[in-house]
């Protein structure tokens, strides 16, 4: 009965795709895995947040400054558009642009940090879509008759 509960409750896939990106985690939450899904959370979160604080919110999520980077930490969610989104912000005020930039090694650390976690949660996002597919796949269609059965 659990079962059939699960199966109505992962009708799309782009829906467990689309939770899983705005909020680390929440597409697993979707589809019944809530330990997984908190686990994934706070391991992403922290993970992004700790490459903030330590490159500092100038240095970490600038497309100018990093490169390929700031595609690898956009996959950690609207997180990352929001630091990126007041780091424009900061580098429009010259006084507070030098203010909040790190120094060198801490700057590259945070940029790692901050690509890491969207990179890990790139991987949480294909791991809800292979799950969602499967859960799919062994719902039971109408009429009896299921598809890739033996």
């Amino acid at each position: 009965m659990a079962d059939s509960k699960l199966s109505q409750r992962v009708p799309h896939l782009a829906t467990s795709v689309s939770l899983a990106w705005l909020v680390p985690g929440l597409g697993h939450w979707w589809i019944g895995e809530k330990h997984r899904g908190v686990i994934f959370f706070i391991v992403i979160t922290a993970t992004f947040w700790t490459g903030v604080a330590v490159g500092g919110v100038r240095s970490t999520v600038t497309p100018r400054d990093n490169g390929l980077w700031i595609a690898a930490q956009i996959c950690a969610g609207p997180q990352a558009l929001g630091v990126l989104a007041y780091s424009n912000t900061l580098a429009t005020n010259a006084d507070l642009s030098q203010q909040y930039k790190a120094p060198w090694p801490a700057a590259d650390i945070g940029v790692v940090y901050a690509g890491v976690a969207g990179l890990l949660n790139l991987l949480v996002i294909l791991d809800a879509l292979s799950r969602t597919e499967r859960a799919q796949a062994s719902r039971p269609r109408r009429g009896g008759v299921q598809r890739g059965g033996r």
